[in-house]
């Protein structure tokens, strides 16, 4: 009886509701007045006579013709040009940009809490449970759902437990009307189980079908709507050698519909879009040739081939790095230049007679360039040290490095630096510098140093 009473209501609201939405008229149309005037008289014409008046003489403004105004656009054009131009952003939630057209063609998950009122033959209470969707929509008016569902049903026999409902199947969610995508019709056919109903019949498999309506409420941009619907359920196991025929209840869900990915843009086609006009911009001047326009150059005239900044002004030179101190390459003049506390120079070719400290003449032509150096930098001070090889003992080496140290230093003084800045350490064998097994070895490790002190 159930069954048949909610069937036939939704075929009557399916023929009815097409009939009220071609009867209604929109609000914002309009009626051309000469309608209106040719069908309601005036209402003091019945009842009025016309009154003789006295003539009047016609004012300057009345004599005199007027130029002829513009005329004024009708009040229906206007209107629609401004509806053109600011087209509604958001018609309903129920209608266009309402959930069902923000979800677009995207897939979907429903998952919903279920009650469900049951059939009086079963015998068992009211029961509840969950419902879980997984859809894709098929355009704005087309859904498809695969689902399942699990209904807990309290048995009315005391101390029988309670018994369960569940499976699933396919849905189809169907939005017949255009102004109103947000109501839709859904039918379903599922495979169901049922477990420890009372009475004979127990355990059984069915076939479960279902019909009703529902609605969406957009609860965000993204598209997530609330679900909410009402289904008749027919459970057809048809047993009838157990006392039930088959079962029908009414199913309410409530729960969320959560679209993936991002929303849908409107497609843009050549109806809706027009080619923005293109206006030529005037090349500007660049008089100096810089590469910064003239209306921007804040150094105009500039030099052809000069580098310039962002505001057309020359770039400054590049400072060279300072010079780094180091040991001159043999024939290269020493320089002091770049060196500081810490640094060391090879004086390389300040040589000595065989086991003397009587310097080379060549020696005492790269130490005039030395005293050249340290009369160019008079703020620093230095140490001049004295190496040998390996051969010899470790005292003779030591009292001969000393010996060169000194040497060295008195020749800078004769050459007219100040004894202040200057101290002579001999340092031996103690500091090599190459492998004292070979001849080239001990040719380096007899040295003279430089080193800058403060």
């Amino acid at each position: 009886m159930i069954r048949s009473v909610l069937l036939g209501g939704l075929a009557a609201l399916s023929v009815a509701t097409p009939a009220l939405a071609q009867d209604a008229v929109p609000a914002t149309e309009s009626v051309p007045a000469e309608t209106l005037a040719a069908e309601v008289p005036p209402a003091d014409a019945a009842v009025v006579a016309p009154v003789e008046t006295a003539p009047v003489e016609a004012t300057a403004t009345e004599a005199a013709p007027m130029e002829a105004a513009p005329e004024a656009p009708a009040a229906e054009t206007v209107a629609s040009d401004e509806a053109s131009a600011n087209p509604p952003v958001e018609e309903s939630r129920s209608g266009r940009n309402g959930a069902n057209d923000t979800i677009g063609d995207r897939w979907y998950v429903a998952p919903m809490f279920t009650y469900v009122w049951g059939d009086k033959d079963r015998p068992t209470d009211d029961g509840y449970g969950a419902t879980l969707a997984l859809g894709k929509k098929l355009g704005s008016a087309l859904a498809i759902e695969l689902n399942g569902y699990y209904n807990r049903f309290s048995n009315n026999v005391q101390g029988n437990g309670s018994a369960a409902l569940y499976g699933g199947g396919l849905s189809l969610l169907v939005s017949p009307f255009s102004g109103l995508r947000d109501l839709y019709a859904i039918g379903s056919v599922q495979y169901g189980r049922t477990d420890d109903l009372p009475g004979s019949l127990k355990n059984y498999d069915s076939v479960v079908y279902g019909a009703g309506l529902g609605y969406l409420y957009k609860l965000t941009d993204a598209g997530t709507a609330l679900r909410t619907e009402v289904l008749y359920r027919w459970d057809t196991h048809d047993d009838g050698d157990a006392g039930y025929k088959d079962f029908g209840d009414i199913v309410g869900n409530i729960g969320l519909m959560i679209p993936f990915g991002g929303v849908p843009q409107p497609e843009v086609t050549a109806s809706n879009t027009e080619p923005a006009a293109v206006v030529p911009v005037a090349a500007e001047g660049d008089e100096d040739g810089d590469g910064v326009v003239d209306r921007l150059d804040r150094c105009p005239g500039t030099a052809p081939g000069t580098t310039v900044d962002e505001n057309g002004c020359p770039l400054p030179a590049p400072v060279a790095p300072p010079p780094s101190c180091k040991t001159p390459a043999p024939g290269e003049a020493i320089t002091l230049e770049g060196c500081a506390a810490g640094d060391t120079i090879v004086l390389q070719g300040v040589t000595f007679e065989f086991n003397q400290a009587r310097l080379t003449a060549n020696a005492k032509t790269i130490l005039d360039g030395v005293a050249d150096a340290l009369t160019a930098r008079a703020e620093i001070r230095v140490e001049v040290g004295g190496h040998t090889d390996s051969r010899g003992s470790d005292s003779y080496n030591q009292k001969l490095s000393e010996n060169r140290a000194q040497s060295v230093m008195q020749y800078l003084i004769g050459k007219g630096i100040d004894a202040g800045r200057m101290s002579a350490k001999g340092y031996g064998e103690s500091h090599p510098v190459a492998d004292n097994e070979t001849d080239d070895g001990r040719e380096l490790n007899r040295r003279v140093e430089l080193k800058i002190v403060e």
